[in-house]
């Protein structure tokens, strides 16, 4: 393989890879990258097994060829690099890279040991599939209001994922990590051509969300239930990642069909409250105590011992019910960070039941957060 790019090209092009690159996987070959010649350009790739990135940079091509070489390595060497013209040649499972004033030889493995990763069909409709397109302006917004819900414990591997659930025209998004659930809906150009319930690793959804944020054109959605696996075609660039195997929690019913207490407030004036008062819970178990009063403003509060106290009082129309409250305090950062709108709506019933956070005047987002049981 013999090949001349543009190091910046390279560049941007091993960093899209690179988030599939295994870390700790057992095959040698997940620590590479896979470069190929093919159809004029070199084809990049990489995967732990679970996702897989493909991506094509513009090259001039005088030999075809393939070759996998340590992918940290590879980029390191390259992001190192001036701007400019490179060239880079393969013999046998050795690759040498030339640029105007260093030349670096790599030992690599043939590409024959790199997983096969799948292809996208051309037809928009193929038996066997489901394929729908998601808006490059809306969903990479979804998917940060409800990925941070998942969870992070490998204990329960389903609850790592993101739910989409659809029917007709409707989706939604999903992620629950059984002390608070996020639900973001949406609404798809096109029906489904069958009702849809999967569920996709929350961190192969963020970096799909992160490519599409860059591009114009519609991210095209490939399910390929015999693979047990989804593919996601970008604007030069292919996701793909197997599906989340297990039982979802029902969370629809874990949402409260009403509520006794209602508070209307500002997002950014509400995240800062919990932001000081979080200064003050964080030898406490992070905890913080929202008290809610008819008339009045809604008061905050957070005290630990050794610290000290606070007391924050952040002007809202509040509704119903007197109540007192206590939440962790990096989960109401989490979701007033993520909310998107200058107004939330707080509700929620008693003490021990859930709170329950929406944009107003929006109904397409949800969030629910476990109460705090505490001694006063």
């Amino acid at each position: 393989m013999k090949f001349s790019c543009l190091s910046e090209n390279l560049a941007k092009g091993l960093s899209i890879v690179s988030k599939a690159v295994s870390t700790k996987g057992s095959l040698p070959v997940l620590a590479h990258v896979l470069l190929k010649t093919e159809d004029g350009k070199v084809k990049l790739a990489a995967t732990d097994l679970e996702t897989g990135v493909v991506t094509w940079v513009g090259a001039k091509i005088e030999e075809e060829g393939a070759v996998t070489v340590p992918a940290r390595l590879l980029s390191e060497l390259v992001a190192n690099l001036p701007p400019g013209k490179i060239e880079i040649s393969t013999k046998k499972q050795s690759l040498t890279l030339r640029a105007p004033q260093a030349k670096s030889r790599l030992n690599g493995l043939s590409a024959e040991e790199f997983p096969p990763l799948p292809d996208v069909p051309e037809a928009h409709s193929v038996e066997g599939k489901t394929t729908f397109s998601l808006d490059p302006k809306i969903f990479p917004g979804a998917v940060s209001q409800v990925a941070f819900a998942s969870a992070s414990d490998e204990s329960r591997p389903i609850l790592t994922g993101v739910l989409i659930k659809g029917s007709g025209k409707d989706i939604s998004l999903v992620g629950v990590d059984g002390f608070r659930l996020a639900e973001r809906k949406l609404c798809l150009p096109e029906d489904l051509a069958k009702d849809l319930s999967i569920v996709i690793p929350s961190r192969t959804l963020a970096e799909v969300a992160r490519l599409a944020a860059h591009q114009e054109e519609p991210v095209r959605v490939v399910l390929l239930p015999k693979e047990n696996q989804i593919l996601f075609e970008l604007e030069g660039s292919r996701i793909t990642s197997r599906l989340l195997e297990g039982q979802f929690p029902d969370y629809k019913k874990i949402i409260p069909p009403s509520f006794n207490t209602q508070a209307k407030l500002l997002t950014d004036e509400f995240l800062k409250a919990v932001r000081l008062a979080s200064i003050f819970a964080r030898d406490s178990a992070s905890i913080v105590r929202l008290k809610l009063e008819s008339s009045q403003p809604l008061t905050l509060f957070a005290n630990t011992a050794e610290v000290g106290e606070n007391r924050t009082k952040v002007e809202a129309e509040i509704e119903g019910e007197p109540l007192e409250i206590a939440f962790n305090s990096k989960y109401l950062t989490d979701v007033l960070s993520n909310l998107q709108s200058e107004e939330v709506i707080f509700e929620a019933s008693g003490p021990l039941n859930p709170g329950v956070l929406k944009p107003s005047p929006s109904t397409n987002y949800l969030h629910l957060i476990m109460p705090v049981r505490t001694a006063n």
